[in-house]
Formats: structure tokens, C-alpha cells, sequence
């Protein structure tokens, strides 16, 4: 295939020639428009640059990429240039407004620079190579300016990569409510890095998540201090009317015995494995609300929903997030999903905690995972080094980034999770996407895999999963028998964690596994 620019050092000078000059034009484009961008940050007239950090959705394609974020932009006047750092090595091209960028790197994932505007939707277009032949796919992106974060001191040297839990959590903290108050504590966090809760007088608590949201816990009947910053929302304590959309957070609320705050829910009681949520859905306890792309806004505002809880998928659909905010709703976004560690995602409970009024019942589910997940990190490893992916429609491997917690969990059963150098260098996003030859070149000597099954639920027996791949019978986990899937509710069990990790010891160490509900052997 023909390269857009030439390789090395040239490549680097003319793609940065192509930004600047792509800048000036969006500058000039963007002159009488002067002064209307929903922007804090959009006031034009600076001298210099500066660095902010800033989230990002992405949307379009298969659903199968992503992109770091929060991720690095660069204000100049009025104009703004953002790292695109992509789950994938293999884009080679991408094009905002019929300009061509090139990588800025060359090695890694690829990672583009381009000019970009703030809270609304920009087509572009990213040519990729995983494929036999070239193939360029339609996105979107957004950038939200609520969440920007100006880069200071380590932050602006890039040090800490972008789509890390350093750089995603280096800033979010601020515990000035805008009206004087000072904390009188705070909630003590051993792993969570994406979030943060302050105590105030009167039993107020005040939480901070790493996307720039905030919201201020009021219980029931004590006042909310005169001169709150505005962007605080206000979420009565215990919460008690919630529309939960976070299916992976289901199991924190059963486990807190706080179905009874719910009344709505993003997920149908056939695609929960959670128990007791589960028989609150069947009952109709619980009523389905629509999921998080769809919500049945007119029954949801008839519940009297008053919090909706999110993932990051909102982010693809920040229209949704507008209109329940619209109804009178306030948007949580949770971001356990981006925790690198096991025990911070389990950690979240204590955030719940605060929400239902249950913050010793957090505690206290937290350390019983936390104990059990210690006590099985401490025994002999296994010496065995595992795989664990999925194929995906392109017959590509697609694994968890080193550091992943996925990886992590993997570590503390006592196995060596199996990846090549890139991947292990690899700090966007959660997964890596790999074409099968180069996935066999790192794999094939594992001497377990796990299958994906929480993904690809179509494995059932050995032939199905050698029957993705051809290349996939070579592996010497294959030779010896030693294939596992997970099942297919795995992701919505962080509750479980201690369980899955014991079960992962299991199945390295050849143990009894009569008993295992989160790993099967196929046959």
C-alpha cells in the first residue's frame, strides 16, 4: 500500500507542517464565529499554548476500537489540537475535513494530532490495514470542555501517558465547594484511583470522579450550603430513586441490600445474572427503563427517577445524558471500568456506600474481598503463562493491555500473563487488537488460555474455539488441553472478584474444579 508520508524523522516535519496548516484554517474559519463556543476555556486572544487534559467519546465504526481517554489537547488562541491515541497499531491515515494526518509516532499504537473543536460532533475518518486490504471507517468524536483539565508541573512533561489511571485521576480532585466550607476527613481509598470523597460537617459528603463530574451528598433533611460552585449536583442521601443504566455495578447494589433504592433499570431481567436484582427485575420490584442509549424517557420521568447512574458508554451518547438531565435527573457517571487494578473496581462499593447511607456495609464487603484476594496472591505461583483473549468478526486477537486489571487478576492466581513488548508498552484503552499471525508469534507457547466468553459466547467445546482460527490448533495450550472460557456473565460479577481469582488459581494449578461457576474446560 502506498505510505501517505514518507517513514522517520521526515514524516514527523511534514505531518507537523499538514497540522499547521490545517490550524490556521480552522482558525480562520472559526473568526466570526468568535465567542460562541460553549467552552469555559474558548476566550481566544492568549499568547502561547498550554496543555489540558480532556475527555473523549468515540463512536461509529464496529463498536470494537476506542481511543485513550482523557486525552492530551493543546489550546492556541482559539484553536485546539488533540492526541488520538487508537487501541491499534494498524491506522495508518486519518481525516478531519478533507485533510490527511499521518501517525506521529512510529511505534505503538497509532497516535495522530489534529485539530479538533470542543462539544460538538466531529465526523472523521481513520484508514486501517488489520484487514486483507485497506479499509476506512466513519467516526465520531467528542470532546467535552466540562472536563477539561489545565496540565501542570509533571502532568504538562508527558511523562504520565494519556488512558492511564495517573493521568486519568491527576487532577479530578477538588474539594472547594465554592461556598467556604472546608472537609472535615475524607474517605480512605487503598486502590480506587477514579474517584475521591470528602466529609463535611452535618454528614455531607462530597464526590469527585475522574471525568470532572462532582456532586455533593445531602442527607435527607439538612440544608444545602448557600453559594454551591455550579458545578455541583446535589444527590439526597440515602439516594432512593435511581434509574441504574451500570449493569456492572448491579452487584454492588444487591450486595449492599439496596435493590429497594432502585426503580428503574438500563438492563432486562434476562440479561441479569446478579441474583438478587435479578428476581427484583422478574418481580417488577424494579422496572426496565430502557438501556443506556434508549432510555423510555416519558415512563422514566413518571417513576419520579431522581439519579441515573451511567458508565462510560454514555459518553457515545451525550444527547441522552442532556435529556435526563433535562427531566430533572442527576447523571453519575461511574468509572470502575477504568480502574487498573482488580480491588479498585471492587473498591466502588464504598462510593455506593455513601450513596445508600451504607458506608460501613461497604467497608466491610470491601476488606472480605480484599482479605481473600491477598491470601491467594500470597500462595506459590504456578509458573504457567496464560493468554486471554477473543477473535473478533476480522478473525483478529483481541487481548486486555498489560496493567488491565483483567491482566492484574491473572497475576494475583499466580499466573504470567503473555505479551510481546508493544503490548506491554500499550496505555490506550483496555483491549489490544491484534492480526492472528502476530498474536501466534506471542501466544503460542502460553501454557493455558482463557476465552473471552463474557464477549464471544460461542464457544461451547474445543472445536468451536479451534474452528475461529486455524492458526489457533498450533498452540501448545491447545496441544495439551488446556483451554478454558469464561462465562458469559463474568463482567457483571465485581463482587466476585475473590471467587473468579480463586478459580483462576484453580484452573493454573490443576485443583479441583467440580465446583467453578466462572471458568469452564473445554473438551
Amino acid at each position: 500500500m502506498r505510505s501517505i508520508l514518507p517513514k522517520g524523522e521526515s514524516r514527523k516535519r511534514r505531518s507537523i507542517a499538514v497540522r499547521a496548516i490545517a490550524c490556521v484554517l480552522v482558525a480562520l474559519l472559526a473568526l466570526p464565529f468568535a465567542g460562541c463556543s460553549a467552552s469555559p476555556n474558548a476566550t481566544g486572544g492568549t499568547a502561547g499554548s498550554q496543555e489540558y487534559t480532556v475527555s473523549v467519546s468515540l463512536s461509529g465504526g464496529s463498536g470494537r476500537a476506542s481511543i485513550a481517554s482523557p486525552t492530551t489537547i493543546v489550546k492556541d488562541g482559539d484553536t485546539y489540537t488533540a492526541t488520538i491515541t487508537w487501541s491499534s497499531s494498524n491506522y495508518d491515515k486519518m481525516t478531519v475535513d478533507g485533510v490527511d494526518y499521518a501517525p506521529v509516532n512510529d511505534g505503538g499504537n497509532s497516535t495522530f494530532e489534529i485539530p479538533v473543536t470542543l462539544d460538538e460532533d466531529i465526523a472523521v475518518s481513520a484508514e486501517t490495514v488489520a484487514m486483507s486490504t485497506p479499509h476506512t471507517i466513519d467516526y465520531t468524536l467528542y470532546f467535552d470542555s466540562s472536563t477539561m483539565k489545565k496540565k501542570t508541573g509533571d502532568d504538562a512533561s508527558g511523562d504520565s501517558p494519556a488512558g492511564t489511571a495517573s493521568s486519568a485521576a491527576a487532577d479530578f480532585h477538588n474539594a472547594d465547594l465554592g461556598c467556604g466550607w472546608e472537609p472535615t476527613g475524607a474517605l480512605q481509598l487503598e486502590y480506587a484511583k477514579h474517584f475521591t470523597v470528602d466529609e463535611y460537617e452535618g454528614g455531607l459528603r462530597l464526590i469527585c470522579i475522574s471525568n470532572g463530574e462532582r456532586f455533593l451528598v445531602v442527607p435527607q433533611n439538612a440544608k444545602v450550603p448557600d453559594g454551591l460552585s455550579s458545578d455541583i449536583a446535589v444527590i439526597r442521601r440515602p439516594a432512593d430513586k435511581v434509574y441504574l443504566v451500570s449493569s456492572a455495578t448491579m452487584c454492588l447494589v444487591d450486595a449492599l441490600d439496596a435493590n429497594d433504592n432502585i426503580l428503574m433499570s438500563g438492563t432486562k431481567a434476562d440479561d441479569c445474572s446478579v441474583g438478587g436484582f435479578k428476581s427484583a427485575l422478574e418481580s417488577g420490584a424494579i422496572a426496565y427503563g430502557g438501556k443506556y442509549s434508549a432510555p423510555d424517557y416519558e415512563r422514566i420521568s413518571a417513576s419520579g427517577c431522581t439519579l441515573a447512574i451511567e458508565n462510560t458508554m454514555i459518553n457515545h451518547t451525550p444527547d441522552v445524558k442532556e435529556k435526563l438531565q433535562k427531566l430533572g435527573l442527576v447523571v453519575l457517571t461511574e468509572q470502575s471500568s477504568s480502574e487498573p487494578e482488580a480491588l479498585g473496581r471492587v473498591e466502588w462499593i464504598k462510593l455506593f456506600g455513601v450513596l445508600f447511607d451504607k458506608e460501613d456495609e461497604a467497608a466491610h464487603l470491601f476488606n472480605e474481598q480484599k482479605a481473600r484476594v491477598e491470601q491467594t496472591s500470597r500462595l506459590a505461583s504456578s509458573g504457567k503463562t496464560v493468554a486471554y483473549f477473543y477473535i473478533n468478526s476480522n478473525g483478529a486477537a483481541v487481548t486486555r493491555r498489560a496493567g488491565d486489571y483483567v491482566a492484574q487478576m491473572i497475576e494475583l492466581a499466580g499466573g504470567s500473563y503473555a505479551l510481546d513488548d508493544a503490548q506491554a508498552a500499550s496505555t490506550s484503552g483496555s483491549s489490544v487488537t491484534l492480526e492472528m499471525e502476530r498474536f501466534y508469534a506471542t501466544a503460542k507457547d502460553a501454557d493455558i488460555i482463557v476465552y473471552n466468553g463474557t464477549i464471544d459466547e460461542s464457544v461451547a467445546t474445543l472445536n468451536d474455539f479451534v474452528g475461529k482460527n486455524a492458526l489457533l490448533s498450533q498452540f501448545k495450550a491447545v496441544k495439551n488441553g488446556n483451554v478454558w472460557v469464561t462465562s458469559a456473565d463474568m463482567y457483571q460479577q465485581m463482587t466476585s472478584t475473590a471467587d473468579i481469582i480463586d478459580e483462576l488459581h484453580g484452573a493454573f494449578t490443576g485443583d479441583d474444579t467440580s465446583d467453578f461457576h466462572y471458568l469452564r474446560k473445554l473438551g
